[in-house]
């Protein structure tokens, strides 16, 4: 059967125990600031792959020698030579698309 435990409250703490919380707490104080100050830390396990929150965000870009999209990759808009993502158009030409069909227009 297991002891019962004292209340924490009741046990005597020497004066050891004593610096030492205080120290834990002034570290863990001064990181917390740290973090609101400078933001937090992304650490990764895989060695050199840290993220720094100015990376940009969203599909990387195409790394194609001059930016030439295949023919029959492109948008289907006239003069458009960017790549197709939806619906044989690119991302802007989608997006206008919706809108546009959002706004009670009828399809192209």
């Amino acid at each position: 059967m297991a002891r019962p435990r004292k209340e924490l409250s009741k046990v005597p703490l020497t004066p050891a125990m004593v610096n030492w919380a205080e120290a834990l707490g002034d570290a863990i104080g001064r990181g917390v600031l740290r973090a609101m100050n400078h933001g937090m830390p992304l650490s990764s396990s895989s060695g050199g792959n840290t993220l720094s929150a100015s990376r940009r965000r969203g599909r990387p870009p195409k790394a194609l020698a001059g930016n030439m999209v295949a023919a029959d990759r492109r948008c289907t808009m006239p003069d458009c030579t960017r790549e197709q993502r939806s619906k044989g158009l690119c991302s802007a030409h989608y997006q206008a698309e919706r809108r546009r069909l959002l706004a009670g227009g009828k399809p192209a």
